[in-house]
């Protein structure tokens, strides 16, 4: 007699699409036919599928629910032992991805490694290393399983770190091969600008923009955080605190932020009235004072400009603020652009939503006398950096060699449309007929929004507004991976109000749960550049202090380095090259008589971009 199971799998091979069945193995293919059709199980059979069913819901449950980061990972890891998801980790034939390109990577760097080629190890770190190599930043790569992705690509991002740590070490050793360290440190910085750089974009949203801080822990707290962090609106408020505390700074911060002062809106536990806000907006053309933001960022930041934070903390503050003018273009504010600006009024300036707080002004500070004065002596207006640049991407690939981008997009007005792409890319949606019709008819909608209000400005109706409406409309708001905290409903009418520390903490966790998913592949994306960055600051200690035991700690610190990502150590990112001493000795002979104008124009020059 036929079994019934021989039956049921042709069946549901007839109604799947083909789409769908591409990604099932025979196993799964099974047990989704027994389980579409109900039937062909025995009584015993059924009470396991039930019982392996509810632990399934279970573990979901807990998965949506944890708390913390090895909690969430545990219960990850049980759900791909459940669903057998460790077997298609393991199983390198998929067309997806280049197994047999990568195989032949992995191979080469494991063979010149074993040898102890150095000349070998350096020639492949600079000329083979690639943040897609075969494909492997593939986002479907990550559909399959809860956490992690491939075996291949894992063992050839450990096995890449651990050739550029052998590098580092057999130089340290003087087993270098006669080759100079200097040479050395020429190659790896070379490997660094052709393999590029990551940042991290952090979105404007109000209060919701609070969400960014539990971003910044988890990326934090597994070592993938970026040097590079640039943030609008509501970002920049926590990106400018970020880029200003040293990683021994970090974790209390951290933990401390949701219980400090954080009245931005009003003054704390004086709310004002409706009648009040009404009255401002009729008279002074704004309906929040923003002395009561200028007051808590001068608070959390001090007079702290762009140069002395990156002195400081050696990461790169990027601040978007966009011209209330047609005619000025938008500024992207760094340490290169704009060293003196006091940051506080580079935050003030980025949050001035037009209507919501008045426009700003950038202040500088003198680095000699430490007097304030404006950006130039007729400073422009400045308004909420969201309107023409809430992503500033194409600017920061220009100055940074950015080629990876992370986003977290927390405003209101995106997040629906970007939530509905990132599941159709995930569930292969677009080869569904219906949903590239409703696609195509939204861009068609959109492009034709944009050109009315183009031709609006053009002929002079309202030219400002319809100029910066199209802006909003028409800018990019998702990167290489975008990150989408949960924004409830409940939390909208909270936007333009001061966050209390249970909101605080509540926002805190939903930027670490919408992180956590995320981790496997901006691992896999950031791993390689953040040991070519430790890389470039050993060598560098190396070839100033040489074998000098107190000056060449920060070599030494390095002998219990993993190369696995999930048990790497933290990485120091703020210790003082004698390049940052050499720019700060400078600043300290320059004459304390220069005009504004003069000593604005001086800044660090891309070679102190370490």
């Amino acid at each position: 007699m036929v079994s019934p199971n021989l039956i049921l799998a042709p069946l549901y091979i007839v109604s799947t699409p083909a789409s769908n069945l591409l990604k099932l193995t025979n196993p799964q293919l099974l047990n989704r036919a027994l389980s579409s059709f109900g039937y062909g199980l025995d009584d015993e059979q059924r009470a396991l599928a039930k019982q392996v069913e509810e632990k399934k819901q279970a573990l979901l449950f807990q998965l949506k629910n944890s708390v913390t980061a090895e909690q969430w990972k545990d219960t990850a890891k049980q759900l791909d032992v459940l669903e057998n998801n460790e077997a298609w980790k393991f199983d390198n034939q998929s067309n997806e991805f280049d197994a047999p390109l990568i195989e032949m990577r992995l191979r080469q760097l494991n063979q010149a490694r074993e040898a102890g080629d150095i000349k070998q190890m350096m020639s492949l770190i600079r000329t083979a290393l690639s943040r897609d190599l075969g494909g492997m930043g593939n986002v479907l790569l990550y559909t399959h399983s809860y956490i992690g992705t491939k075996h291949l690509i894992e063992r050839y991002i450990d096995s890449t770190l651990a050739t550029i740590h052998s590098i580092v070490k057999m130089t340290k050793l003087n087993h270098s091969d006669g080759i100079d360290v200097g040479k050395i440190l020429e190659q790896v910085l070379c490997a660094r600008q052709a393999f590029g750089r990551s940042a991290l974009l952090l979105s404007g949203g109000g209060t919701c923009g609070m969400n960014h801080i539990g971003v910044l822990k988890a990326l934090f707290d597994a070592n993938c955080l970026p040097r590079i962090i640039s943030g609008s609106s509501a970002g920049s408020i926590v990106c400018s605190v970020l880029c200003t505390k040293t990683d021994a700074e970090l974790p209390e911060l951290l933990v401390n932020f949701a219980y400090g002062d954080l009245a931005v809106f009003t003054e704390h536990n004086k709310p004002e009235s409706i009648l009040e806000k009404i009255q401002r907006l009729l008279t002074q053309g704004f309906w929040i004072d923003n002395k009561h933001l200028i007051r808590v960022m001068k608070d959390l930041l001090g007079d702290m400009t762009f140069q002395e934070a990156y002195n400081r903390t050696r990461r790169i503050l990027n601040i978007f603020v966009s011209s209330a003018s047609i005619y000025e273009l938008p500024r992207l504010l760094n340490y290169i652009t704009s060293p003196n600006v006091i940051i506080w009024s580079a935050v003030a300036a980025s949050c001035s939503v037009p209507l919501i707080f008045a426009t700003a002004n950038l202040l500088v500070k003198d680095p000699i006398t430490e007097e304030y004065a404006p950006w130039n002596l007729s400073p422009p207006q400045f308004i909420d950096g969201s309107v023409e640049g809430d992503v500033p991407m194409a600017r920061l690939a220009e100055m940074f060699n950015v080629n990876h981008f992370i986003v977290c997009q927390v405003n209101p007005h995106v997040m629906p449309f970007l939530l509905y792409e990132e599941r159709a890319a995930t569930r292969n949606l677009k080869q569904n007929s219906s949903s590239s019709w409703a696609s195509t008819l939204t861009k068609l909608a959109k492009d034709e929004v944009l050109h009315r209000l183009h031709m609006l400005a053009e002929i002079g109706v309202f030219p400002t507004l319809f100029t910066k409406l199209n802006s909003v409309l028409s800018q990019k708001y998702s990167g290489d991976i975008t990150i989408l905290p949960e924004i409830e409903l409940k939390d909208l009418p909270l936007i333009l109000t001061n966050p209390t520390p249970e909101f605080m903490e509540r926002a805190f966790l939903c930027g670490e749960r919408a992180t956590w998913p995320k981790l496997s592949r901006i691992r896999n994306a950031c791993a390689v550049e953040l040991e070519l960055d430790f890389a470039v600051q050993a060598l560098r200690a190396s070839l100033v202090f040489g074998n000098n035991p107190r000056g060449s700690q920060n070599i030494n610190s390095t002998k219990q380095h993993n190369f696995s990502l999930k048990v790497r150590q933290k990485r120091g990112y703020s210790t003082t090259t004698p390049c940052i001493k050499q720019s700060i000795d400078q600043n300290k002979k320059e004459s304390p008589h220069r005009r504004p104008a003069h000593w604005l124009s001086r800044t660090s020059t891309i070679g102190t971009f370490t």
